[in-house]
């Protein structure tokens, strides 16, 4: 990472400790102590788990550091593709140049989007060969081009499944990311928030993806980048590869959960799990006591040598004046 990066996700690193202990965390524990238990203190809860499922893999994230009671389960949320409904089904395997499934997601309404910028996605995707498979929440899509069909609702893992999608374009929502990843997909990410930002990027940086800014979003800019996408053969590769990853496992995440979610019920909270920084103080946790000793001892000693020698050279000079002004 470059020294910008490094120091941005230090102060974020540093905002959110803000935010979770100043401001989210007190009217939590009001809330926990007058409905729960007053014996409950949440800033200690936090620390007492016994078993975390992280919703991570190598195939996507960045290799980091873990403990015995981390596992990660990413894909235990998708099954095997069940069959799609007869007309979306026939609509895909007539596609004859393929389709390009567009999804913002739940959280992202498509109707919502400023005039604008659906325009402008439009325009883009209506100057395709492919036919556009768009999530749209309305009825109605004022202008809809001739190759874009447009549907409230569709089974995304099974779509994705099937061998007719070309390209996934996506809110970089970490589910999306996960499904393409999951079925090879390359994706063109138009990402709105922050995590949606971090995922996005990640998979851009993978090889299989192409970052889109929502707030510089122009016909030409995703033009550009849906052939880009579909024309580079790296992208289609690297998705491939980072699947195969993701597929190559021992067990499948979801019974990898149960598993392990049974083994700690079995043994009382496995505790042997469980690692002893998270009993620690903040200041012990980044060693500053220890650092504090050391500087401090080093700065004692120094200062005792400075005195020293200042009380030997004085002792000396003031010696040596004495003598000369006798002789």
């Amino acid at each position: 990472m470059s020294f910008k990066q490094r120091l941005t996700n230090t102060l974020y690193t540093m905002a959110s400790y803000v935010n979770h202990n100043l401001i989210q965390y007190p009217p939590q524990a009001k809330l926990v102590k007058k409905y729960i238990s007053k014996d409950i203190d949440l800033t200690k809860v936090q620390y007492d788990v016994a078993l975390v499922l992280s919703n991570s893999h190598p195939s996507y994230n960045n290799p980091a550091a873990s403990v015995p009671n981390m596992k990660e389960i990413a894909g235990y949320h998708i099954k095997e593709p069940k069959p799609l409904p007869a007309d979306l089904k026939k609509y895909l395997d007539e596609s004859k140049n393929g389709v390009i499934y567009f999804s913002m997601g739940s959280n992202i309404m498509s109707n919502s989007l400023p005039k604008e910028k659906r325009e402008s996605i439009m325009k883009a995707l209506s100057k395709r060969k492919e036919n556009i498979l768009w999530k749209f929440e309305d009825n109605n899509l004022p202008g809809k081009p001739k190759n874009v069909r447009i549907e409230k609702w569709l089974p995304q893992t099974d779509l994705l499944a099937h061998p007719n999608i070309k390209l996934f374009i996506n809110h970089g929502g970490l589910l999306s990311i996960i499904e393409s990843i999951y079925h090879g997909i390359t994706t063109i990410s138009i990402p709105l928030v922050n995590d949606q930002q971090s995922n996005a990027r990640q998979a851009e940086r993978n090889g299989h993806c192409i970052v889109v800014d929502y707030h510089t979003l122009t016909e030409e800019e995703l033009s550009a980048a849906i052939e880009e996408a579909l024309s580079n053969p790296k992208y289609r590769e690297n998705a491939k590869s980072r699947s195969k990853v993701f597929h190559d496992r021992q067990v499948k995440p979801l019974d990898e959960a149960v598993y392990w979610v049974e083994y700690v019920a079995r043994h009382n909270g496995a505790k042997h799990l469980r690692v002893g920084y998270v009993d620690l103080a903040w200041y012990q946790y980044y060693l500053l006591d220890v650092f504090g000793l050391i500087f401090g001892t080093i700065f004692l000693a120094l200062y005792v040598i400075k005195r020293t020698l200042c009380f030997l050279y004085c002792f000396v000079f003031r010696g040596n004046a004495k003598k000369v002004k006798t002789q």
